[in-house]
């Protein structure tokens, strides 16, 4: 959080314009404009006395430009100057003194013309009032009247009764020399109202849009019996935005649930000037309104509130006995209009005196975030992204003491300024913070956290480091906190690698991917304070915003149709990964890698890390920072016919496309339409799914390093090898959570990570153990693992039991070559029961007959031959060899393994 002065800059300025000693001091800031500068005010010496200074500061081009010297010092609370810097309004407050005759402030509003060779006289726009008045004016270039002709506009704000509209317009002279000049004849005596009666006020000078509250009539009832109550009134948020050369136009109007009686009665009467933004009210409101031209508006309402006996609220507006023994409410909510919700955020039993003092501060954060700034106490971070619906928010403490910041135009983004000292302070939420919170927060918070850095900011590293530091730090209470934050992680980063490579075309079908995985709102408690926030949707938003086609200007394109299209288009159903993963479970008791075809499904495992670059014609995304260290410790290629991980992809593919096909097939025409829009699902649908394995791919990368599973000496089966049997089991757990993120959500894991996890498992876990995962589908005994399992040493029977265990959990394609390729005589015994099996139950004869050959000394064979004719074996390869044809018949496995038998039965 970077500080600057705005005084002690501006007397630099002053110093570089004049070589003369600066005495400027007391500074004020009286308001600021639509290009970016202020108005402020400071005194100074002039001789033997002190006067008062108006100027305007560009903080672009750092230049102080002095509008007017007062030769008496006066308490102007609010100033504005028009777009050439030639006419000035302003007003003064003027306090009850001994001396004085009022009683209460006096708000009195002038106007100075500041052209050369006119008279500097200030001039009284309306009589003084105790009612808090504000001027302020309107800017932009009209083309409508002629060159010669400026029609500046000012508004006149007086709280309680009116806002009006005066005309001030220049005109361009032709003087007698022939020059030509500016004159000002005055301001014109017949101003236009256009709020008859307000409580709350706020001038957008970045938009030029007013915003107000005013209170409507109850509408009349068709029931005789129903009385309404004069009192009984609603009050309504309107916004009016004005234009350079069309009238004035209503654009928006929102019914309010406000505790406050109708505007006639003021429940507070003192008033806060805040000239920046521009806001006229009393004490008994605090709201304010922040807006931007691509569509969002965010309205916040700060309130105390004590919760009562029989379960209903008391607004808090005075002090009180009772309220300085006990506790209040620290409330604020935070209507965000373009998801047509109300986000609700509650600090319960705040002492009186601490909740009085606070004021929240707040300001649109980059583009997809609104940041809520509460001193001493911590700073709210609202995601209102229009990627998905606003959650994910994050809590941060926060240690600094300070009073309310406003928005500050012209120096930078979020930049925000301290009214009481000139403190320019930028708001930004830094590394040290984050990380900060992400250890010592809630499990929500750490989601939040980890789904702002990689969808928001791109800031993959640092995601990838809190979630290694999770995975080192996780206690046993804390449940599947790390597969959530992993979870998360694949979800926001699969979408912001779809969003970055997308073409122009399929971007819309970003709307019908998933981005966010917890859309669900929970409390976070930050060290003793716990925040309770909450949601509630709006009634037809649509309708509180003015339709473009009852525009004034119909095909104009502004803030107001952007919102207006938001909020009338229909939420998109996103596409749910976890769906896809209950089909995926149910079609797993039917996968058989061995009877699919590597062409039928869309990843070829021969390339190390998967991809689609051959279907979306990219090549995938990889980081820069992926160096040797970064490689995963398993070799990344799967030696089975097809994997689980094209099982997966594929499920994945026709999945996201028959989603978005669904989405975007109301959206295309016949023809060309029909087949644009399959070309963008396809990119879409590719490149989404291709993202899906990076993500997973850098997400185990990170965990294996995390670990210590990530060298450069060795890779696959031959480091779990080296691994001591302590950290083998550690990998194995924290991989098995890594395992457990993927699967519930769908992700395919990395190419070769089956059989490397299986392999670890038999190193790391019991035998009992790895059966039961074995039986369950959780680990893949593929041949590579089963070739690696079964050249152990066989120690003793117990070794080869559990061998043969294994091999009877497999398929049988894959256990016939792990027997052959098992040296040991059970493995030889079997191979030879099983030949001579299928041979007597006719499974090896073939198709068509053959004729039979004869053995050398055969001469005949008997229906029961004796014993002396011929041995055992023998007479059991005759009977082999009347079931079948010589070809078929592998003697030397049967010789090989009667004679293992025969030594075997010899040494017991």
């Amino acid at each position: 959080m970077s500080v600057q002065n705005i005084a002690v800059k501006l007397c630099g300025v002053l110093q570089g314009q004049s070589e003369e000693e600066v005495t400027a001091r007391e500074w004020r800031l009286l308001g600021q404009e639509e290009d970016g500068t202020q108005v402020l005010s400071w005194v100074s010496t002039k001789g033997d006395k002190e006067v008062l200074n108006i100027g305007v500061y560009t903080n672009k081009t750092k230049s102080l430009v002095i509008l007017h010297t007062f030769e008496e010092k006066l308490n102007i609370i609010q100033a504005s100057v028009n777009a050439s810097h030639s006419l000035l309004v302003y007003s003064v407050k003027q306090l009850p003194t001994e001396e004085s005759e009022i009683k209460e402030p006096l708000y009195c509003p002038y106007l100075i013309c500041l052209l050369p060779d006119k008279d500097r006289t200030p001039q009284g726009i309306e009589e003084g009032s105790t009612k808090q008045i504000m001027v302020q004016y309107v800017y932009g270039k009209s083309n409508k009247y002629s060159p010669g002709i400026r029609n500046d506009r000012f508004l006149l704000f007086k709280h309680l009764e009116y806002i009006k509209v005066y005309r001030s317009p220049l005109f361009l002279n032709e003087c007698e020399d022939g020059s030509e000049r500016w004159g000002f004849d005055g301001v014109y005596t017949d101003p236009e109202t256009v709020v008859k009666e307000f409580s709350w006020a706020q001038w957008d000078a970045t938009n030029q849009v007013l915003y107000y509250i005013h209170y409507r009539a109850p509408a009349q009832s068709f029931a005789e019996e129903e009385v309404k109550s004069p009192c009984d009134v609603s009050p309504t948020l309107s916004a009016l935005q004005f234009h350079a050369d069309l009238p004035h136009e209503t654009v928006l109007n929102i019914p309010l649930s406000l505790p406050h009686l109708h505007a006639s009665s003021s429940a507070c009467g003192a008033y806060e000037d805040d000239p920046v933004p521009l806001r006229i009210h009393d004490c008994s409101l605090d709201l304010s309104i922040a807006c931007r031209s691509k569509g969002v508006l965010c309205v916040m309402h700060h309130y105390l509130y004590k919760p009562l006996d029989d379960s209903t609220t008391s607004l808090v507006l005075e002090d009180s006995a009772d309220l300085k023994d006990s506790g209040v409410n620290f409330a604020y909510s935070v209507t965000v209009l373009q998801h047509g919700c109300v986000i609700h955020s509650v600090l319960p039993d705040l002492p009186w005196t601490l909740a009085k003092a606070l004021r929240p501060s707040h300001t649109l954060y980059n583009d997809d975030h609104l940041l809520v700034h509460i001193p001493n106490l911590f700073t709210h971070l609202l995601d209102i992204s229009p990627d998905h619906s606003p959650c994910s928010h994050i809590v941060l403490p926060c240690d600094e003491a300070g009073a309310a910041l406003a928005p500050l135009l012209g120096w930078g983004p979020h930049a925000m300024v301290d009214l009481s000292t000139l403190d320019v302070v930028t708001l930004s939420i830094s590394e040290k913070d984050l990380v900060s919170a992400f250890k010592n927060t809630v499990t929500e918070n750490k989601i939040a956290i980890v789904h702002y850095l990689v969808e928001h900011e791109g800031n993959t590293e640092l995601a990838e480091q809190l979630i290694s530091w999770l995975c080192l730090n996780q206690r046993p209470k804390d449940g599947d906190v790390f597969v959530r934050v992993m979870q998360e992680y694949l979800i926001a980063s699969a979408f912001s690698l779809t969003r970055r490579s997308l073409p122009a075309s399929a971007v819309p079908l970003l709307d019908y991917l998933p981005s966010v995985l917890q859309t669900e709102i929970h409390d976070v408690r930050v060290r003793d304070v716990c925040v309770s926030v909450s949601q509630e949707q709006l009634w037809c938003g649509a309708s509180v915003v003015l339709a473009p086609r009852q525009r004034v200007c119909q095909f104009s394109e502004d803030a107001w149709t952007r919102l207006w299209r938001r909020l009338s288009a229909p939420a998109p159903a996103r596409a749910d990964p976890q769906a896809v993963s209950k089909r995926l479970a149910m079609t797993m008791h039917c996968y058989q890698p061995e009877a699919l075809s590597r062409g039928s499904t869309p990843l070829s495992p021969m390339a190390p890390g998967g991809g689609l670059g051959a279907l979306s014609g990219l090549p995938a995304p990889r980081r820069s920072s992926v160096s040797t260290h970064d490689a995963l410790p398993f070799v990344e290629l799967d030696v089975c016919t097809a994997s689980r991980q094209e099982h997966v992809t594929a499920a994945n593919l026709r999945a996201i496309s028959t989603h978005l096909l669904r989405g975007a097939g109301s959206g295309a025409g016949a023809g060309g339409g029909a087949s644009g829009t399959a070309d963008s699902v396809h990119a879409a649908a590719t490149r989404y799914v291709s993202a899906q394995l990076d993500a997973a791919r850098a997400l185990c990368r990170a965990v294996c390093k995390a670990v210590g599973a990530s060298t450069t000496q060795q890779k696959g089966f031959a480091f779990i090898e080296e691994m001591e049997a302590t950290h083998a089991l550690i990998v194995f757990k924290v991989l098995e959570q890594y395992y457990l993120a993927c699967v519930r959500i769908s992700f395919p894991l990395p190419a070769g990570f089956s059989s490397w996890f299986a392999r670890l498992a038999h190193r790391a876990l019991p035998f009992p153990a790895l059966v039961g995962l074995v039986h369950r589908g959780v680990l893949e005994m593929q041949i590579d693992v089963m070739k690696d399992v079964i050249a152990t040493k066989d120690t003793d029977e117990r070794t080869v039991n559990n061998k043969l265990r294994l091999i009877q959990l497999i398929g049988e394609g894959r256990a016939r070559r792990t027997l052959a390729a098992w040296p040991h005589r059970a493995a030889l015994v079997l191979r030879a029961r099983e030949h001579a099996a299928a041979l007597l139950s006719g499974a090896g004869a073939p198709a068509a007959p053959r004729e039979r050959r004869p053995r050398p000394h055969e001469h005949g064979i008997a229906a029961l031959p004796s014993g002396e004719r011929l041995s055992p074996l023998d007479t059991f390869l005759d009977l082999l060899t009347a079931k079948a044809s010589l070809n078929e018949l592998d003697f030397n496995l049967i010789i090989e393994a009667t004679l293992a038998l025969v030594q075997q039965d010899a040494a017991n």
